[in-house]
């Protein structure tokens, strides 16, 4: 019998204090500029109803006046002094952290700038109470005051923070908090407790980010995470991310209105959910993803609250324990709550088991439509397709069917990938997957939806 709950998770996340970060080669190199002032980038050039202000380190405070002649020598009084909507340029050099407290303020390195951001406050940049404004193409490294942030969104609206690094820091490297409207977008984030944490946020979109090697511990309970999702009720996207070597790559804490699509994980727990104060994990989306195992002992998803939750046409491939774990977590589970409503449909489960059912499921939970295959599974617990409580474990889908009344379309065979030495989940022509899913969740091409990640032309 597999244990459930958070005991698995906390196991996962005991074996970190073992790991060593390995970060290198993940951030991406920018050659410095070899002028002392700013060289404004293209978009700086098109900016023409934007005032341009312009920070180095020749630059003075005390004298300067923003131009590129008279460039200000740091980051904090270029904010202070700007106009609102205003573009500060920096030239590479390394600055102090920033408070940006007026609207419309984007912060950019110069074209072909490192510019390093460097500061010992609790939080090194931040947009406090703003619409508008941001940062571009910023070398961040975080606070080492716990619960501080290398970048804090608080109270803010349209906020942009993009193809920047952010980095080793205590505890997290993106905060968002009770904003709106946010991007976080081409960001490299690794090397602190959480690499991004949003806090009762709306309209977020976090896209085409890379975070990874997330491996430190805060407190007893936060900590290894790549993305935390806590309390929030308006729209996150999460979507076209790479998530890999954090403990667990996606926590969703008493959150919903989530839609988490096409991104790829490995090397790490895919997802855990729970919540207290009986807030719901409500109407969240996970569709169209690849996850899987890599070099390290990994698991899927846990799914203890999960109302009205869709978790559909995904990869998933080689984990161990299960891919798959559902509870209803209102039968005493700890930080458990409703899973009324789960469908689990469309998905393409290999390499390991693909279930772990660890109580009664409410009549309203469907999990169906999805291939599984485990032959030659090296994985934990792989050589079994589920595990049911109460049953305990089967290599029979018919089985498990008959224990649960889930699977009853379910298939068992090879998908038969294009290369899964490559992790080319792709399907190749004649792959039973083709045409087997349920129609209604996602387009398709053909004569019904395909199973797993992709569609197939």
């Amino acid at each position: 019998m597999t244990p459930s709950g958070p005991g698995r998770a906390r196991l996962l996340r005991a074996a970190a204090a073992g790991l060593l970060l390995v970060a290198a080669g993940a951030c991406t190199a920018v050659t410095s500029a070899s002028t002392a002032t700013p060289t404004p980038t293209a978009a700086d050039a098109a900016a023409t109803t934007t005032s341009v202000v312009q920070v180095a380190t020749t630059g003075s405070d005390a004298t300067g006046d923003g131009s590129a002649a008279r460039p200000y020598r740091t980051v904090q009084r270029a904010v202070d002094r700007a106009p609102e909507g205003s573009r500060v340029v920096v030239a590479a050099g390394t600055y102090p952290g920033f408070a940006v407290t007026r609207d419309g303020l984007t912060v950019a390195a110069a074209a072909g700038a490192k510019v390093l951001i460097r500061g010992t406050g609790h939080d090194i940049v931040a947009f406090d109470g703003v619409v508008g404004g941001g940062l571009e193409r910023l070398d961040i490294a975080g606070s080492a005051q716990r619960y501080g942030s290398a970048v804090k969104v608080d109270g803010s609206r349209g906020v942009r923070v993009v193809d920047s690094s952010v980095h080793d820091g205590l505890t997290f490297g993106i905060t968002v908090v009770r904003s709106s409207g946010v991007l976080l977008q081409g960001n490299d984030v690794f090397g602190h407790a959480a690499g991004i944490e949003e806090r009762f946020a709306s309209d977020l979109v976090i896209r085409g980010n890379r975070i990874h090697h997330n491996l430190k511990r805060v407190d007893s309970g936060r900590g290894f995470e790549g993305i935390n999702f806590y309390k929030s009720t308006g729209t996150v996207t999460v979507e076209g991310n790479r998530l890999w070597d954090n403990l667990t790559h996606f926590e969703v804490y008493g959150a919903s209105n989530l839609v988490i699509r096409d991104n790829v994980t490995s090397n790490g727990q895919v997802m855990e959910t729970g919540t207290t104060s009986r807030l719901p994990c409500a109407h969240n989306v996970f569709v169209r993803n690849v996850a899987f195992r890599g070099t390290r002992p990994s698991s899927g998803m846990i799914l203890r609250c999960a109302s009205d939750n869709l978790i559909a046409h995904n990869t998933f491939d080689g984990f161990d324990t299960f891919a798959l774990d559902v509870v209803d977590g209102t039968k005493g589970v700890a930080y458990g709550g409703s899973v009324e409503r789960l469908r689990i449909l469309n998905n393409v489960i290999t390499g390991g088991r693909a279930f772990s059912i660890d109580s009664t499921l409410p009549d309203s939970v469907v999990i169906d439509f999805n291939l599984v295959h485990n032959v030659g599974s090296t994985a934990r617990y792989g050589r079994y397709l589920a595990y049911v409580a109460g049953h305990g474990n089967t290599q029979s889908l018919a089985e498990m069917a008959s224990w649960t009344g889930q699977q009853r379309h379910g298939l068992f065979a090879d998908p038969r990938y294009v290369s899964r030495g490559t992790r080319d989940y792709r399907l190749s022509q004649g792959s039973p997957a083709i045409d087997r899913g349920m129609r209604g969740l996602e387009p398709y091409l053909g004569a019904a939806p395909d199973l797993g990640r992709y569609e197939t032309r």
